[in-house]
């Protein structure tokens, strides 16, 4: 693992074990490089830090200001819907302005295979299991690819024969890693007889029973609602100030792929999914009046993590929205 994974992962969970108070966890977190930020339960709003640079969302702010207008005029969702009517394929859309509530949905019939943008509820569900005290996310995961771990994180355990659940976590989140996701779902599976259906239908997924987190692999679709959904209760569950709240924030703040055009030096909680017939991506921005934006398509190729042509359109996308933000 290079030096600037190692740093990021490092500032993840020592910030998680200080907040929590578990001395065992931030002993595991001070093994790493030392180059890691001071997290303190009254300095819970500094989450990373990478590079010497450091990002930050202040937790004072989870509930966004009262903006005086709108940001979704019946003018804007029009350029919004002229904009999607031309994209090759099918393009959907979701964009809720966090500060009025309101929503844009473009394509909201349309459904699509969700590849590891299923990673996000996954990962939800799992923290909120932990804040239930039903499973235990200092849990050691068996590693049964020992030898044949590559991801950035991961290649460190390797030849190890287990792997921390909370480094598992990380990874899959903030890398994507399948194998990571794998590792998890092999001890916990998301699946009907689980709770994890049942955890997707309060969310309102349309076709919960057709997903499932397994070791074998990510099965099931969704629209772009879901996916809003989804990017909604994961914005609420951060709010709150609990050790898993702040950690699982930290993995999404710190993945930094560019698909979706987001607001530079902006903080986004994002995640995306690529696929054979599926390219998505989706982010919580973190702007002065925050909005959640999503976007799914049928462009996948899993030869090509990102696409050119779904790319290009929603960089174009997301720097429509900026404009509304600005005007």
């Amino acid at each position: 693992m290079g030096a600037r994974g190692r740093t990021r992962l490092a500032a993840v969970l020592l910030a998680a074990g200080l907040l929590a108070g578990c001395a065992a966890q931030a002993e595991e977190a001070e093994a790493l490089p030392a180059e890691t930020v001071a997290a303190t339960s009254e300095s819970a709003a500094l989450l990373q830090e990478e590079s010497g640079d450091t990002l930050t969302v202040s937790r004072e702010n989870a509930t966004p200001e009262t903006a005086s207008g709108t940001i979704l005029t019946a003018q804007r969702r029009a350029e919004l819907d002229a904009f999607c009517a031309a994209q090759t394929g099918s393009f959907s859309v979701y964009l809720q302005d966090l500060s009025t509530g309101e929503t844009y949905l473009y394509g909201a019939e349309a459904s699509y295979y969700l590849a590891s943008l299923l990673k996000a509820p996954y990962a939800l569900w799992l923290c909120q299991l932990a804040d239930e005290g039903t499973i235990d996310l200092s849990t050691e995961l068996p590693n049964f690819y020992y030898g044949a771990l590559t991801g950035e994180t991961m290649s460190e355990y390797s030849l190890s024969q287990t792997v921390p659940a909370r480094v598992a976590l990380y990874a899959m989140i903030a890398e994507s890693d399948n194998d990571a996701a794998d590792l998890l779902s092999n001890l916990w599976p998301g699946n009907y007889d689980t709770g994890f259906t049942a955890f997707l239908q309060q969310l309102g997924y349309t076709m919960p029973e057709t997903c499932a987190m397994v070791a074998t692999g990510i099965e099931g679709y969704g629209t772009v609602e879901d996916v809003g959904r989804t990017m909604e209760a994961l914005y609420q569950y951060f709010a709150g100030e609990g050790e898993n709240a702040v950690f699982l924030q930290s993995c999404f703040l710190a993945a930094d792929h560019q698909a979706l055009y987001l607001p530079e030096g902006v903080p986004a909680a994002k995640k995306y999914g690529s696929w054979d017939g599926a390219f998505h991506d989706a982010a919580i921005v973190y702007a002065p009046y925050p909005y959640i934006l999503c976007c799914m398509t049928d462009q996948g190729n899993t030869e090509i993590d990102f696409p050119t042509a779904p790319v290009a359109a929603m960089q174009t996308l997301g720097r429509m929205v900026l404009s509304f933000l600005d005007g």
